[in-house]
């Protein structure tokens, strides 16, 4: 895993490619990559940079940007292609030859041998560019799920790249301008980057399993993947959930490939405890696990996830999470994941990745199986409606009847509205909560709402809905791992997203997923064997809890008022400062839990502050 970054002069570009403005781009974001720096310019208006974080084959013959056949081919690369392996030995039984024995050298001959058709052949997370001199042009491509990042521009007649948007900037600074319509939705409806929009007007993401062919005169888009459009019923229950168990194996087994230490993120949740124990069943070397802790909060899980990682041979390290320093911390987050955000979880993330980082250079992770296996608890009313339109009337009520004593009726009814119109609830709700009047000027009166909903092609209403959960909330979750995992010099791998798992599961009949009230049902049942039943039975859905509601509310004076009270934010325009008190006074207060708002107000004047101030 690495930083990139490049020029690609258009026909009508403004300015040349040069190494000064390639270093300036590389200087923003070091972090990226601590064990090597490289710049190459192909020719006057064509350079490509790279920061590398070494993880496969350590030498300096493996570091970027990569060059082949004289300088034909040209590669600058962030992630891994995990089957590298399985790649090279096929392209050396078609005659290629090696010169390392790194995943970078086994991508660029994989282009050479099948152009973009290689992308379909690659099993990995990666942002990648090459330059093909052959046909002057500059191929970029991102991974399936959108796991690396690569932004974009096209400015000055100049096309320009960067796994970071500072980067961006730095080669053009008057880009730095507010992008209104991003924010509105961050604040407003908690969709960041799944968007191709960034905070940064006219700066864009190349979306997820999309390539993009740059030639002197224009742009090209090609979308080279898509989520299955089928439902295979062929196979029974336990047929299904031992080959689920099979192709998790794999996917775990291809991301132990490493030249540094591996380790992993565990809670006591079912997917990081399904990852460790299957671990097991291949390795058993030693591994360090890593676990948020709140001494104290009824939602630590540090202590049973501890027990299990010694159950399992492993070196459990609990990571502890304080407000010392807390708006000092959200300004180093800020500065790395460049967008406001809508989820505290970044703060013991960014505890996790800092500990894990002393440690190990690679971290696995549980990211991905909610969105693939029905794991949030709204999923049931999909489920039970899957049931009802297939006739099974009694197996629908029967399902409803677990989900309502397991939640209560108060919260099944609020879940299940949800689905109804969520544009619709969501006006209403943010009108109760009172935040609606907060935004004015530019973010006054903004439609938010971006509709996630897939075409009906036979897959039921369940999976349907989790082909939109995986193309919209999921961007957001690997945006911010991803910043916060690099921010520390640190590689994050997702077993849950190996995209034949992925595809697998997305084949398999809702029911498979979501059944007794529980979702990852077939998930449960695959590790039966491997996983504890304590874990595997418990209901409580926690993710990634933090005390920030208390924080604010305790000491506001050291988490709040510095930066909603601070002249910036008062003379800003976007919000308002008589709605914001009065917001700020009911939290405190005690009467209404407004943290989540609060917190994203927080992010969004920092944001200002870094980058547009």
């Amino acid at each position: 895993m690495c930083g990139i970054a490049g020029i690609f002069g258009l026909a009508d570009s403004r300015w040349p490619a040069t190494v000064e403005r390639l270093e300036r781009m590389l200087d923003t974001m070091p972090h990226r990559g601590p064990d090597a720096r490289g710049t190459r310019l192909v020719d006057a208006r064509t350079g490509l940079g790279h920061l590398r974080l070494s993880i496969l084959d350590l030498r300096p013959e493996s570091n970027q940007p990569f060059v082949v056949d004289d300088g034909d081919l040209t590669i600058t690369f962030n992630g891994e292609i995990f089957n590298y392996i399985e790649l090279r030995s096929e392209l050396e039984s078609l005659g290629v030859q090696f010169r390392t024995q790194s995943d970078t050298e086994v991508l660029l001959a994989s282009y050479r041998q099948w152009g973009f058709d290689c992308q379909r052949r690659l099993n990995g997370m990666w942002a990648f560019a090459i330059y093909d001199r052959r046909h002057d042009v500059l191929f970029c491509s991102r991974d399936r799920f959108g796991i690396k990042p690569f932004n974009y521009t096209v400015h000055d007649g100049n096309f320009l790249f960067a796994s970071e948007v500072k980067a961006i900037l730095a080669a053009s600074p008057e880009l730095a301008r507010p992008n209104y319509d991003a924010i509105s939705r961050v604040l407003r409806a908690s969709v960041g980057a799944a968007c191709e929009a960034t905070c940064f007007q006219n700066i864009k993401r190349l979306p997820p399993a999309h390539s993009l062919t740059v030639s002197r005169n224009g742009l090209k888009f090609e979308r080279y993947w898509n989520y299955p459009d089928e439902v295979d019923r062929s196979l029974g229950y336990e047929d299904a959930a031992e080959r689920l168990r099979e192709l998790l194996i794999d996917a775990i087994r291809l991301r132990m490939r490493s030249d540094v230490p591996v380790g992993l993120t565990l809670s006591s949740g079912v997917d990081s405890s399904a990852i460790a124990s299957l671990l097991r069943a291949f390795y058993d070397g030693p591994c360090d696990t890593f676990t948020a802790a709140y001494e104290g909060e009824w939602y630590d899980e540090s202590i049973r996830a501890a027990e299990l990682a010694r159950s399992l041979g492993m070196t459990p390290h609990l990571v502890s999470t304080q407000k010392t320093d807390f708006l000092e911390l959200i300004r180093r987050i800020v500065w790395h994941v460049e967008a406001p955000l809508h989820s505290s979880a970044v703060v013991p993330l960014w505890n996790i990745d800092r500990l894990a980082r002393t440690k190990v250079t690679v971290l696995l992770e549980g990211q991905g199986a909610d969105e693939l296996l029905a794991g949030y608890y709204p999923n049931f009313t999909e489920a039970v409606a899957d049931r009802a339109l297939g006739g099974h009337l009694l197996s629908s009520a029967r399902e409803l009847y677990r989900v309502g004593r397991s939640l209560g009726v108060k919260q099944s009814v609020m879940l299940a509205a949800r689905r109804i119109n969520p544009p619709l609830l969501h006006k209403l709700y943010r009108r109760y909560r009172g935040d609606e009047s907060v935004y004015i000027g530019p973010l006054a009166n903004r439609d938010e709402h971006i509709d996630r909903q897939v075409p009906d092609r036979g897959v039921g209403l369940l999976n349907r809905s989790l082909v939109a959960q995986l193309d919209g909330r999921l961007g957001d979750l690997l945006h911010y791992g991803d910043s916060i995992s690099m921010a520390h010099s640190l590689e994050a791998r997702v077993p849950f997203l190996d995209f034949p798992l992925v595809e697998y599961c997305l084949r398999l009949p809702g029911d498979f997923k979501f059944r007794n009230g529980l979702g990852k049902a077939i998930l449960r049942h695959a590790v039966r064997k491997d996983v504890p039943a304590d874990i595997l039975q418990n209901k409580k859905k926690l993710g990634f809890m933090t005390p920030i509601a208390r924080w604010f509310r305790d000491d506001p004076a050291a988490t709040v008022y510095p930066v909603l009270w601070s002249q910036s934010a008062r003379t800003r325009g976007i919000f308002s400062p008589q709605q914001v008190d009065a917001t700020l006074a009911q939290h405190v207060a005690g009467k209404q839990d407004m943290s989540s708002q609060i917190f994203r107000w927080i992010l969004t004047e920092l944001w200002f502050q870094t980058f547009i101030d």
